[in-house]
């Protein structure tokens, strides 16, 4: 049994997304009374898996934290964050998940593998997973906090009836950066003195998919473009060699490893950042949608969220693999809006500007198949 909820303008309301949940809280009910093995009636699903990177644009709690630069995301903030909107936006981006999920993979209705940025903590992926829908995905999370100004942070949920993490570890990108910041006059002088820079540090999961082989998953989102292109690449590319050391000593020990590296790099995939770590890193190119994105910048579609993987996870030959049909941007109707200074459409943000607009982010979700061949 599926459920097909299309995506319209229309339907994202407050009454259809409580309507929504409700009918899914009944079904669920239904079928766990009636003893069924798993949502659908499918004990061992030997289809394929989905994973998904999206980044969720400040998905953030209404309380005011201390110390973190998201007093304007509070219910007392200029941006009047309050419970309401929060929940709006929470069960939205549940029903993105069912409704990628719902089209494929092993249960339809819930992905295996879903890496966010920009979640502010573990309380907002708690209330994703326990009180939307996707609690009974069974779904758990890996996290922590990082040292970003923002208080934003990576994360990847799994289905823990199919993904078995080994093992869990941050990359610091801030350890391998260094800048000198001016912070002011002192006695009419010039002032420089030394700042840690610090931004969000790269997931890294090794586990085993569905006891089928092991993975090594990686969810990024690279510094951005502040300050102009050239002049903050320095800091992607102290990403990019972050990442390349560890992806070296993985392939080293086992140059068949499974590598997926899924995030918002802040560049695209022709860039010479991505070029070069793609590279360095003996990897594969990323995969690409021509002619679509995941961003709108003046006008233009960009793709700066991708999945990137190592040359094995191409292998039909092997228990899982990929190639580039499997690959796709997820843009429904309902993620969208009228881009009102250019022509086309735009992702549908939380807010324009200061101004609520009641959307979910200003990316679209990257979404990948994995295939089951054994």
């Amino acid at each position: 049994m599926a459920i097909e909820i299309r995506g319209e303008k229309s339907m994202f309301t407050d009454v259809t997304l409580k309507s929504f949940m409700r009918a899914w809280k009944i079904i669920f009910s239904l079928l766990t009374i009636c003893g069924v093995n798993s949502v659908y009636g499918i004990e061992k699903p030997k289809g394929d898996y989905l994973a998904l990177f999206w980044n969720l644009e400040n998905f953030i709690d209404t309380r005011f934290e201390p110390g973190e630069e998201d007093g304007e995301f509070s219910s007392m903030g200029t941006r009047r964050w309050g419970w309401r909107r929060f929940a709006k936006k929470r069960d939205g981006i549940a029903k993105v998940l069912i409704d990628i999920g719902s089209r494929n993979g092993p249960s339809p209705g819930f992905p295996v593998l879903a890496g966010f940025a920009e979640v502010e903590n573990r309380y907002v992926l708690n209330q994703l997973i326990y009180e939307t829908p996707l609690a009974f995905a069974g779904y758990r999370i890996i996290h922590r906090d990082s040292p970003d100004r923002r208080g934003i942070d990576v994360a990847l949920l799994y289905r823990k009836e199919y993904y078995k993490p080994i093992k869990n570890t941050y990359i610091d990108i801030s350890k391998h950066i260094s800048i000198q910041m001016t912070s002011g006059f002192e006695k009419g002088k010039d002032s420089l003195r030394p700042e840690r820079y610090t931004t969000r540090e790269i997931l890294y999961s090794k586990g085993v998919l569905h006891d089928l082989d092991t993975i090594h998953l990686f969810v990024n989102h690279w510094p951005s473009k502040y300050g102009g292109e050239k002049a903050s690449a320095q800091y992607r590319v102290a990403a990019a060699d972050a990442l390349i050391s560890l992806c070296d000593s993985i392939l080293k020990e086992n140059s068949k490893a499974n590598l997926l590296i899924m995030g918002d790099f802040n560049d695209t995939p022709d860039s010479d950042v991505i070029m070069g770590f793609v590279e360095r890193a003996g990897l594969v190119k990323p995969f690409i949608k021509r002619g679509e994105g995941t961003i709108k910048y003046e006008g233009g579609w960009e793709q700066i969220d991708m999945f990137i993987v190592s040359k094995n996870l191409m292998d039909k030959r092997e228990p899982i693999s990929v190639s580039d049909d499997c690959f796709e941007i997820f843009d429904p109707g309902y993620l969208l809006e009228r881009d009102r200074n250019y022509t086309g459409k735009r992702p549908k943000r939380t807010y324009l500007g200061p101004r609520y607009n009641g959307g979910l982010s200003d990316h679209l979700p990257v979404v990948l198949k994995i295939e089951r061949n054994w």
